[in-house]
């Protein structure tokens, strides 16, 4: 009697726990914002009486999606469905059949099967958000340090820090690489303590900086303002990390206090100068003015050298009239040791004819002529 008295609570408890599962459920949360990645959400109506357990939803159950979600519905371990629009959303499909929705003999095959298990619920539903916003303001306080094949002016060496933001584009491809409720500390570190995902981008920077340069022809002074490209050669460098294996993307990415290093910045310094007086006469001349004008100066404050600075102000002069064709030294002149160029001081080797300036790009062909 007494195996027969256990066996009846348990059918007894079995058929109540069952229809006690019956009970339509409402699902609805908020926007998950920047610090979560994924969360489960559970039923909102109770209404003061027991429910039956969390892990059932019934069949016409009601979900809520609000904005900036991807909603998975999982039905015993396995994804069965994905919504990507906000809205209101019927739950049709749960292998946990509801007497509410018709569904009579399935809750009784049910209630049989818990039965036989000692009262244990044989099946599993869930309902997860996964965030679908841009996650902004991802940053480290390391700072890279990478060489730059730079397309003008040649191998340029910088450091700088970066920051980035992201979006999951592939909620089921990054739910299975969590498969649990999520926040974005936990999954991508924080400043001073950042984690693989993080790691990942910033281990692939030198990567993506050699794209800029060698495929894309971006120069330095335009690899700050050119974020769209730079974004794409960080996707492209960390695509089968990011994407393939995560449905992640980077959305933006900027280089924090980037610094060149002494002989990098000489170099960019000394081109762009040099480039400047080659495409603009104007202010060729105006570097002549300068240069006279600091002469005048100089001689002024030396009476010793009085003579000889105004002698130099003279064939300055005659330079200033003609930069080009008036050029003081010339082979014509019986010049044949090096001179220097009158507008940097290079020395210049005129045993072999140059047509520009070593270091300011100055023309100097007229040197030679004759």
């Amino acid at each position: 009697m007494g195996f027969i008295s256990n066996v009846t609570g348990v059918i007894s408890d079995s058929i109540n726990s069952e229809l006690q599962d019956q009970y339509l459920e409402s699902f609805r949360a908020d926007s998950l914002g920047q610090d979560r990645l994924v969360e489960r959400i559970y039923r909102q109506n109770s209404r003061g009486f027991n429910q039956g357990n969390s892990e059932i939803i019934s069949a016409g159950s009601k979900v809520l999606v609000p904005e900036g979600v991807y909603a998975l519905m999982i039905d015993n371990g396995q994804i069965v469905d994905t919504v990507s629009e906000p809205g209101l959303y019927t739950w049709e499909n749960s292998s946990s059949k509801s007497v509410l929705s018709g569904g009579v003999k399935g809750v009784m095959e049910d209630a049989f099967d818990r039965f036989r298990f000692a009262g244990e619920i044989t099946k599993s539903q869930k309902i997860y958000f996964v965030n679908k916003l841009e996650i902004m303001n991802q940053t480290c306080n390391k700072y890279i340090t990478v060489p730059y094949p730079d397309p003008v002016y040649g191998n340029l060496y910088f450091k700088f820090r970066i920051m980035f933001s992201f979006k999951i584009i592939d909620p089921v491809r990054f739910f299975k690489c969590t498969g649990k409720d999520t926040k974005t500390s936990d999954f991508m570190g924080t400043e001073y303590s950042p984690k693989i995902p993080f790691l990942e981008v910033q281990d692939h920077m030198e990567e993506a900086l050699n794209l800029c340069a060698t495929r894309d022809k971006v120069p330095f002074p335009q690899l700050l303002s050119n974020k769209t490209k730079l974004k794409d050669a960080v996707n492209e460098a960390v695509a089968k990390k990011w994407i393939e294996r995560r449905g992640m993307v980077v959305e933006s990415i900027a280089l924090v206090n980037l610094t060149l290093d002494e002989a990098s910045r000489k170099r960019v310094e000394q081109f762009d100068f040099a480039k400047i007086l080659a495409d603009d006469p104007a202010a060729l001349q105006a570097m002549i003015a300068l240069g006279l004008t600091e002469a005048a100066q100089s001689a002024a404050s030396n009476p010793a050298g009085t003579g000889v600075g105004f002698a130099g102000l003279g064939m300055a002069g005659d330079v200033a009239d003609n930069p080009i064709t008036s050029m003081p030294f010339t082979a014509a002149q019986n010049i044949t040791g090096p001179d220097s160029c009158p507008f940097c001081g290079t020395q210049l080797p005129l045993q072999k004819p140059l047509e520009f300036c070593p270091a300011c790009n100055a023309n100097i062909r007229s040197y030679y002529s004759g």
